[in-house]
């Protein structure tokens, strides 16, 4: 769903090629899959075949003391590097058949435990980053997979560990792929993916030397939010045109714990170009197409805190909207935030109709 994204998120160390990576707990992980496109509306559900592979580095926190990880179960962070053929998708009614080519990406990933039985443990794994395709099937209207080169890339996988000796493990589960730009250049169905995976894991399993906590610290009570930012959607079949949008934000973060936070607050969005009917593919913005500079809306929510990550979702109201579709009267919001101090963050958030993005607004937040 966006171009945006978020190399800003983790610093991640050198990786090893070595099984003992030394010098204190991490990981390499490696998952061969084979999987099948999801999109219901593109035809061939579950036929065209899409095959890759995941390879990971991944260094562990169950040392940290901060309270979210044992709360979450999180076990340790990495930069994932995933890789699938999707050559092989016939694409809507065969208009785009064979017409893609492979996609490369890299992933920040956090890896949470959710039980154990016996040795063998079942995790979740979600991530986020870029992909790059290096052949795509452009603006072509009956194209709903994918319209640009650059894309965001989001992952989850659930699956099982089971330790096989000291140094390695076994690993198979399920998983999921989305790549799509967030409207930036449309059309912009995206691309979603399931795979099933079998992979080993390769680790060090040293005691850590001691114990960590860090030194960021959320902000420990109710706070007001304001946000403020800018953000773009293409043209259809004009892939150097964009239409450019900027959202505002302000609202009431209700402090549940370090982890989570309720929000409900007013959100705006700014048109610079407005729909035109003497000017349809000029300015047509399909959910997103307003009469009027300003929509506005109400919208309740909640977020999740991990680190100085923050991942947020909110669903909304119109109060105002002048727009081409009737049936959009309601709105839904989500993204991550990266905190800069525990009152000031970057944030990429998109504004979403029903399963379709409208843009992404990329900006900042300000806690008070």
């Amino acid at each position: 769903m966006r171009k945006h994204l978020l190399a800003i998120f983790f610093i991640f160390g050198l990786v090893s090629t070595h099984a003992q990576i030394a010098p204190e707990n991490h990981s390499i992980f490696f998952k061969p899959v084979f999987g099948t496109h999801i999109n219901s509306d593109q035809g061939h559900l579950f036929q065209d075949q899409i095959i890759g592979f995941d390879a990971a580095y991944f260094k562990d926190i169950e040392q940290n003391k901060d309270h979210w990880i044992k709360a979450l179960g999180a076990k340790s962070y990495g930069l994932g590097f995933i890789f699938r053929d999707i050559s092989r998708l016939k694409g809507a009614k065969d208009t785009s058949a064979n017409s893609f080519g492979q996609v490369y990406g890299l992933v920040a990933q956090m890896d949470f435990e959710l039980f154990k039985l016996g040795k063998a443990k079942f995790n979740f794994t979600p991530g986020i980053g870029l992909s790059l395709t290096n052949k795509y099937f452009g603006n072509h209207p009956k194209n709903r997979f994918l319209g640009s080169p650059v894309n965001e890339a989001i992952k989850a996988d659930l699956g099982m560990e089971l330790p096989v000796g000291k140094y390695t493990s076994l690993l198979a589960g399920f998983g999921f792929l989305h790549i799509s730009n967030g409207g930036l250049t449309v059309p912009n169905g995206g691309l979603n993916t399931g795979n099933i995976y079998l992979g080993l894991k390769l680790n060090n399993p040293k005691n850590p030397s001691e114990e960590k906590r860090s030194t960021y610290i959320p902000l420990r009570r109710n706070s007001i939010e304001i946000s403020v930012g800018l953000g773009a959607r293409g043209v259809p079949q004009q892939s150097d045109k964009h239409l450019f949008k900027s959202g505002l934000y302000a609202g009431y973060n209700f402090y549940l714990n370090d982890i989570m936070v309720l929000k409900a607050g007013a959100d705006a969005v700014y048109y610079y170009t407005v729909y035109n009917p003497d000017d349809y593919a000029g300015t047509y913005q399909n959910y997103g197409t307003s009469y009027d500079r300003w929509r506005t809306g109400l919208s309740v929510g909640a977020e999740i805190n991990l680190w100085r990550i923050t991942v947020g979702a909110q669903v909304g109201k119109y109060l105002h909207y002048n727009r081409y579709k009737e049936d959009a009267t309601w709105y839904w919001t989500f993204g991550p935030t990266y905190n800069i101090t525990s009152r000031l963050g970057i944030q990429a958030k998109t504004y979403m109709h029903f399963a379709q993005a409208d843009y992404v607004n990329w900006g900042l937040v300000y806690r008070f």
